[in-house]
């Protein structure tokens, strides 16, 4: 007999905490809703079958999520691969701009309002789902006739110390502090007018410390701030001109020691363009490129392995990930498709743990977590048949701690397990 239960707690208001326990036992479905403090309302409905059931058990949850509500455990309690939160972004807006603080407790969260005439960065709490709104973007303003500009979040993420916020907005990348509400340019560029970058393409992006800062400035420039102080003192910077190619990716290494720089003659938003692709590999502090790589594929993301040996990517038609010795610029390994033989796996996005141990995997719907040496998957984390999950899962992050897993996707949610 299938039995299935879920209890999910409000995040609107942590002063009065509504809760709602959606439950299968068989064809019967099962709900509560109940104020803390307060007796639970019941409500059974007998199903046609186990499978209606099942069926209506999703909808609700769905339903709720979307009104609020988020699932919540205690992370210290919970076993492998079981979910800690799940939880539904505001403004009906996909999970993609998203980051968990290095302590694993908070998610920091950009989305946009209707048509991107608009956008909110919010902090929900791990613990409870409570988010909070702490910062409001207004739609930006261009010259008549123009009228309203949409205003796009690429990227969301924490410092070291989990206090301030970088993220990616449009064509700038900003440092904000919610303490203060104070908000400063840290690099700038107009997309057509002067810069060829693609802010769907090129994001900010830390080292493992979350020292080093990699970012996209105007004039098609590159650069690496240090922000230990929030000074943001340069400690790299080069120019993406190349003949008749365009800076597609960029990424910083763990160690931020090293730099990868995607170049292409192809054009900057066709993934599938079959025109030559080549990486760079940068030495930061020695200012020069120490390896070339070539790729049949422009990649849809850039990054290496905690151990910066590797070059790792998600190829064009988002397949993958897959990986390219630093030393001989060789593909080492990659995922093949299931069952397909003219393709890869899918991905949309990765991420390694500290120790370099594990690989997430943003797969369709869900995240598969692998062991990095062998690649075989922990099945801890295979989804449950019928449970929408996380959409395409574009975000991928793993706690410093290396003990939570969190995903999000183009469904609007977060799903964050125990590792």
């Amino acid at each position: 007999m299938t039995r299935l239960d879920t209890t999910m707690r409000s995040s609107a208001d942590p002063a009065k905490v509504k809760f709602y326990r959606i439950a299968v036992e068989g064809p019967r479905l099962i709900r509560s809703a109940w104020t803390e403090g307060r007796r639970p309302r019941e409500t059974v409905t007998e199903c046609a079958s186990e499978y209606e059931a099942e069926r209506e058990f999703e909808e609700l949850r769905w339903k709720k999520l979307r009104e609020g509500f988020a699932c919540v455990a205690d992370a210290a309690q919970s076993a492998r691969g079981a979910v800690v939160l799940d939880v539904k972004v505001p403004n009906q807006c996909s999970a993609e701009a998203f980051d968990l603080s290095p302590d694993g407790g908070t998610i920091v969260v950009g989305t946009m309002l209707k048509d991107a005439y608009g956008a909110e960065i919010h902090l929900i709490d791990v613990g409870t789902g409570h988010r909070r709104l702490i910062h409001a973007e207004p739609p930006e303003i261009r010259p008549e006739p123009l009228g309203r500009g949409q205003t796009f979040v690429h990227a969301v993420h924490f410092d070291a110390g989990g206090e301030h916020i970088v993220y990616a907005l449009n064509g700038e990348t900003r440092l904000f502090n919610p303490a203060t509400g104070h908000t400063r340019t840290l690099a700038r560029y107009r997309e057509f007018q002067d810069a060829n970058f693609n802010p769907f393409r090129v994001r900010p992006s830390w080292d493992a410390a979350r020292r080093r800062l990699l970012l996209f400035d105007s004039g098609n420039r590159v650069r690496v701030l240090d922000v230990f102080d929030h000074d943001g003192n340069e400690v790299f910077a080069t120019s993406t001109e190349r003949s008749s190619m365009g800076c597609w990716a960029g990424a910083l290494s763990p160690s931020g020691k090293l730099m990868a720089l995607c170049f292409s003659k192809g054009s900057r938003y066709k993934e599938d363009d079959p025109e030559v692709t080549e990486v760079e590999i940068w030495d930061i502090d020695q200012r020069k490129v120490l390896r070339r790589i070539p790729m049949d594929r422009k990649p849809h993301t850039l990054g290496f392995d905690p151990a910066d040996t590797l070059l790792v990517a998600n190829p064009a038609s988002v397949e993958g990930p897959c990986a390219f010795s630093l030393e001989s610029g060789e593909l080492v390994w990659h995922f093949p498709h299931p069952f397909l033989t003219d393709r890869w796996a899918t991905c949309y996005g990765w991420a390694y743990s500290p120790d370099g141990s594990t690989l997430a995997i943003g797969r369709r719907g869900d995240t598969d977590v692998v062991d990095a040496v062998t690649r075989h998957p922990d099945p801890a984390f295979t989804r449950r048949p019928g449970d929408r999950g996380t959409g395409r899962t574009y975000t991928v992050r793993i706690s410093a701690d290396g003990t939570l897993v969190a995903a999000g996707g183009d469904t609007g949610r977060i799903i964050i397990r125990r590792l």
